[in-house]
């Protein structure tokens, strides 16, 4: 009884160290946050370049909605502006590093989709990242956004910045 015991005692811990850390989907998420873009830049497969700064709100969950826009200017000298259209969803890393007090509440990391559209008529989808929390390797801190315009449109490599969410 005693060997019965100790074997699934050894399974259950085998398996509770081999869990990884989940984060938390939209559909479990129906918080408000608001997002900022401070100064980001992401690199195209070419080495085309564009920076992005901005801010605004978004909800998470069924029924989400999303809201704010910025400024953006390429490598190519194009330059405008740049408006959240939509939400295609939000996963939230949690408020801090494991272990850690910083940063206090309400900043919080996670990962973003929404639908925008650039004064140049381009329309895409902006990935917003930040690493506050546990993220899942190997997310790094920044943007990507996807514009459809061919592989010069496809700025999916980080290249510098610093995003955050904040509760609200």
């Amino acid at each position: 009884m005693r060997k019965l015991a100790a074997i699934v005692i050894s399974f259950a811990a085998v398996g509770l160290a081999a869990t990884p850390a989940l984060a938390t989907d939209a559909n479990g998420n129906h918080e408000s946050y608001r997002w900022v873009v401070a100064t980001d830049t992401a690199m195209a497969p070419d080495g085309s370049t564009i920076t992005l700064t901005g801010n605004g709100t978004l909800m998470a969950g069924p029924g989400s909605a999303a809201t704010g826009g910025g400024t953006f200017t390429n490598s190519a000298g194009v330059s405008g502006t740049w408006t959240v259209s939509g939400v295609e969803g939000f996963v939230s890393y949690g408020t801090r590093l494991p272990g850690s007090s910083f940063p206090p509440p309400p900043a919080t990391g996670g990962m973003t989709k929404l639908r925008v559209a650039l004064s140049n008529g381009q329309t895409g989808v902006l990935t917003i990242f930040c690493v506050i929390g546990s993220p899942p390797p190997p997310v790094m801190e920044g943007i990507h956004l996807v514009l459809g315009g061919g592989v010069s449109g496809n700025y999916t490599m980080q290249d510098g910045g610093n995003t955050i969410f904040f509760a609200i």
